[in-house]
Order: structure tokens, then C-alpha cells, then sequence
């Protein structure tokens, strides 16, 4: 047994005492006015922002990272400022350990259960893209396999294709989805993997096969995923060292890096901040994969979702400015029916859903694929953001089947959606 769970251990890379650079890290929710809190981005580790009581508009509750060092700074700038403030968590490093342990548990699971892939732990880069390969082998009707590209380190990021008529009925709707383009955000590959799951091996609704074609990306970013799993939890960009001073500050944040409107927020301009937007719009070959299938696929795709997490939302465009693009009430619409779908499955602790204008929902982004996949011409194209619970940003692997589940049933509604309007 032990030497079983120093395999598993290996295998997913957790490695003692990588959490040390977080210990007596605290973990905080001010809140404040979209404005105010926008302002912290470029200074904080914002690991969240979701609407404060979720009912005043342009009034958030953010959740930070504090350090010791800067901590009291921090403090009495958010005193001054006039943004109450509380702690949630005293110490960083005990919140991973506890993630570790609880991955360690669900990972032996697994195994013992024999299947290639379960709902109810988390997989590493080449566990995935192994999946994917074989359901390409089991599937060869309905799967395709693309070796899209390699990543800033040379992992291969693959996606799925998956298509009754081999993507050569050019009157059928796309509906494009990627997952991990934060890399920290771990819960969202099995998202996309029982995507996958539900069309391919369990048939779920073949409405959805035989009048669909899906693009689907489950690892977007592959260096900062295992990074984040090997290294630094909390770990958000990619891992590129093209841009000045990459030696001290690597990575850009891909979902700052897309052509729209890239180059106009100063928050973003900084190569040490969490959403620092790269040296040029589409500079990481990770978001190239995504531009180039987006534009592949343009003259049929239909939907877009980039999966994030967390805080229970669909938000659709413009970021930006906080403007409506011209279909604006058919994205609210499309986006209450998912969101609907997803609540009825939900805990009974879970937030409902909610779907509006991300800026006007949040606070105002650049570069973000759900505003560039608008503005090139997708009908239907979100930011969703999935559940957290008390666990923020570090879901149990006991919640994953509950979330994909639920997902799922907001997805499909989505495509049902996409058909009935095509």
C-alpha cells in the first residue's frame, strides 16, 4: 500500500512541503465598488470577485491573499478606502496540505476502480491527453483526436472533435468549449472530460451528436496546470519567458491575451501581476490553439464557453466597457436557460447562477476570449464560472461528480438551445 501511494503521489506530483511559500498567507473577502476593486488587481492575488450579497449592483466581494509582510499595509488601505473587510482563513499553507490529503485519498480511489478515468479526482497532463487518445482508438466514428500544437514548454495540447458526419456537414451548428486556460483552476478539465464523457461514451442525448459538431479543449494550458500541481498551487498563467522580465516574473494570463481591446487596461500591463496580458495579443501559443480553432470553425460556430472557476456566473460581453453587444438579450436568455438547467441539479448550499454583462457584473476586462469570440462573430459566447461552495478556489475532489453533473445539464440545455435556433 504505502508504495502504491508513493506512486500516485508521483503521478500527480504532489510533493511535501511544496505549500511552505504560502504558510501564514491569509486569506481575506473585501468588498467595495467595481471600481475599487478593480484597483486591486494590479497589486493583489484576487483569487475570486464575485457580486457582494449577490444582489447590489457594482458592489463585489473580492477574496485576496495576504501575505505577512503586507499584510497590515493592506489592512489599513482598505480601511482608508472604505472597504470592509474580514478574515476567512488564517493560514494558506494548512488549506492546501488539507487539499493534498484529500487529493492522495481520491487518487488510491481511483485506481482501485479500475477505470481510465472517474468524476471523483483530478488527473495530470498526460493522464488526460491519454484519455483523450483513447477514445479516439475506442470511438473513431465520432472522435477525433487533433494534436493542436506545443506549449510554451513542448506539452502537446490536443482537443477533441467530435462529429457524426466528420465535421463535413457545413449546415451543422459548432459549439466550442476550453477548460484550464487559468491554470489553477482545477476543477474545470472534468468538466469538459465528462463533456466528452456524455456525448461520446454514455450517449447521453444523440440530439446533441447527430445535430452538432463539438470542439472541445479540456487542457488549455498545460505548462501552468502542472505547474500548479508540482510547484505553486495557486499558479494562474501560462509559463512563457518571451516578454521582459520573464526571468523573475514568467507567464502571461491567457485570458488577458486574446485581440480585443488587448493593450488598454494599465492593470494588465505589469509582467508580475496575476493578469499580466503578455508582449502582443495572441503572444502565447497556448491562446493561439484557441484563436485558430475559433477561426476554423467561424462560419459555423454557434456557442462558445470558456470554463473557469469560481463563483457561479455566466458572463457574456461586452467586458470591456460594460455596453451590450447588438444580440444582448438573446445572450442573457441563452445564458438563463444553462444557468436554470445547472440550478435545478445544484446543492442545496450552492449559489444560484448568475447571468448578465461581465463588466457589469464584475468589473471592466481586456483581452478576454468570451469578448474577442463575440466580436469575430459568434453568436453565443460566456465566461462561466463554476462552483466553489466554502471551498473557494480548492474543491474537494468528493464535489467534482456533483459538478460536472450539473454542468452538464446546463451545457446540454445550451445545445438544445443552439438547435432549436439553427
Amino acid at each position: 500500500m504505502a508504495r502504491l501511494v508513493v506512486c500516485l503521489l508521483l503521478v500527480f506530483g504532489v510533493v511535501q512541503g511544496r505549500h511552505e511559500k504560502y504558510e501564514g498567507h491569509q486569506l481575506y473577502k473585501v468588498a467595495g465598488t467595481s471600481e475599487k476593486i478593480a484597483a486591486l488587481e494590479g497589486h493583489l492575488d484576487i483569487l475570486s470577485a464575485t457580486p457582494s450579497a449577490r444582489s447590489q449592483s457594482g458592489y463585489l466581494e473580492a477574496l485576496v491573499r495576504l501575505s505577512p509582510e503586507v499584510r497590515q499595509q493592506w489592512l489599513q488601505y482598505f480601511d482608508e478606502n472604505s472597504m470592509p473587510f474580514s478574515k476567512i482563513a488564517d493560514n494558506l499553507a494548512e488549506i492546501l496540505r488539507d487539499e493534498d490529503a484529500s487529493i492522495k485519498t481520491s487518487r488510491i480511489a481511483a485506481k482501485r476502480s479500475g477505470r481510465s478515468i472517474s468524476w471523483d479526482t483530478y488527473y495530470n497532463h498526460d493522464e488526460i491527453n491519454e484519455y483523450l487518445d483513447q477514445l479516439g482508438e475506442e470511438y473513431p466514428d465520432l472522435v477525433t483526436v487533433i494534436n493542436a500544437g506545443l506549449s510554451y514548454e513542448g506539452r502537446q495540447i490536443k482537443y477533441v472533435r467530435i462529429s457524426t458526419t466528420r465535421f463535413e456537414n457545413q449546415q451543422k451548428p459548432v459549439i466550442i468549449i476550453d477548460a484550464a486556460v487559468h491554470a489553477r483552476e482545477w476543477v474545470t478539465p472534468p468538466v469538459a472530460l465528462y463533456i466528452i464523457h456524455q456525448l461520446v461514451v454514455a450517449g447521453a442525448d444523440s440530439a446533441l451528436t447527430n445535430g452538432i459538431d463539438w470542439v472541445i479543449i479540456p487542457l488549455a494550458n498545460p505548462d501552468g496546470y502542472q505547474f500548479s500541481i508540482e510547484e505553486d498551487r495557486l499558479w494562474r498563467k501560462t509559463r512563457s519567458r518571451a516578454h521582459a522580465n520573464s526571468d523573475a516574473c514568467p507567464g502571461v494570463d491567457g485570458n488577458r491575451n486574446f485581440d480585443h481591446y488587448w493593450g488598454t487596461n494599465a492593470a494588465s500591463t505589469n509582467p508580475c501581476t496575476i493578469t499580466y496580458e503578455g508582449p502582443s495579443a495572441f503572444s502565447e501559443p497556448e491562446i493561439r490553439v484557441i484563436r485558430d480553432v475559433v477561426l476554423q470553425q467561424l462560419s459555423r460556430a454557434s456557442l462558445y464557453i470558456s470554463l473557469h472557476s469560481y463563483g457561479n456566473m455566466f458572463l457574456y460581453a461586452w467586458g470591456n466597457n460594460g455596453t451590450l453587444p447588438a444580440n444582448g438579450l438573446i445572450l442573457h436568455l441563452a445564458g438563463t436557460i444553462m444557468a436554470t438547467a445547472i440550478d435545478e441539479l445544484a446543492l442545496e448550499k450552492a449559489d444560484p447562477y448568475i447571468v448578465g454583462n461581465a463588466a457589469n457584473v464584475l468589473y471592466f476586462t481586456t483581452g478576454t476570449s468570451r469578448d474577442w469570440t463575440r466580436a469575430v462573430g459568434i453568436p453565443l459566447t460566456y465566461t462561466l464560472e463554476l462552483p466553489g461552495y466554502e471551498y473557494l478556489f480548492s474543491v474537494p475532489p468528493e464535489y467534482i461528480e456533483q459538478i460536472v453533473t450539473e454542468t452538464w445539464a446546463g451545457i446540454a440545455a445550451g445545445a438544445h438551445y443552439v438547435l432549436s435556433s439553427s
